[in-house]
């Protein structure tokens, strides 16, 4: 993060503030993915423990379940392709616009929208598969 806004002060070219907002996410998305790159081997095995970790009885205990349920949704996010998980994240889970999505994906508003709608058909999808509850009858 703090690598986002120092980048931001050095070279900051955005002449209408209000896409500010777009423009320090495409920076702060663009470290997150060099940073990713470089550290796979330590978040696959971060995500091996986390599979391997004894699950206690979450029954009455809201934050286990919250964290479940977190747990469950970036599982299923992580099987969508990297195009379609960012823009259903910052769309749904950041609260952008179509107009800052697009800005910050260089994409048209209409290929957003496009991108988003299929996103959350594959998110549906690979959430009843993952729970066992798709069914191809319609």
């Amino acid at each position: 993060m703090q690598e986002t806004f120092y980048r931001a002060k050095i070279s900051l070219e955005v002449k209408n503030m209000a896409q500010a907002k777009a423009w320090l996410f495409k920076v702060a998305r663009n470290l997150f993915i060099d940073w990713t790159r470089k550290s796979k081997s330590e978040q696959r095995m971060v995500e091996r423990i986390q599979l391997e970790r004894t699950v206690t009885n979450s029954i009455g205990n809201p934050e286990e379940q919250l964290e479940k349920k977190q747990e469950q949704i970036e599982e299923v996010l992580s099987l969508l392709p990297e195009r379609m998980r960012t823009i259903l994240y910052i769309r749904e889970i950041q609260g952008f616009t179509y107009l800052e999505v697009a800005t910050a994906m260089n994409l048209s508003v209409s290929q957003v929208k496009t991108t988003l709608f299929r996103a959350r058909k594959k998110f549906w999808y690979y959430d009843q598969l993952l729970k066992g509850e798709y069914s191809d009858e319609r």
